[in-house]
């Protein structure tokens, strides 16, 4: 698949699965997770879907598991709403920038307050 199809079809994707876990997700956990990028394999075989959660109190090894157990759920769902002849298959992962991102800002809070 040519290179602008492509990113045109993880964005798709990413848009897509973002609707799904909050429209057509049972489980409330779901709920809280952020869809932060998808990358499809040029063969549209598999997808990386890269992912955040909001809520802190939710493990992250927990939750990647849940959801690479609901892939198959969410694939099937995907299928319905692609104009693709073939839905890649869903492995999520956990992608820990915001975390990281909010360690930096309390640390940076933290400075602002020492200083004045």
């Amino acid at each position: 698949m040519a290179g602008r199809k492509l990113e045109h079809l993880n964005e798709t994707i990413r848009q897509k699965l973002g609707q799904l876990l909050v429209k057509e997700a049972s489980d409330p956990r779901f709920h809280t997770v952020t869809i932060t990028n998808v990358t499809v394999a040029k063969d549209l075989s598999t997808a990386r879907v890269q992912f955040s959660a909001y809520d802190s109190a939710v493990d992250s090894a927990e939750l990647t598991r849940l959801l690479n157990n609901a892939a198959g759920f969410f694939g099937h769902a995907l299928a319905r709403t692609l104009e693709t002849r073939r839905t890649p298959r869903l492995h999520f992962y956990y992608d820990p920038g915001f975390d990281y991102a909010q360690e930096m800002d309390i640390l940076l809070k933290k400075v602002r307050q020492d200083d004045e």
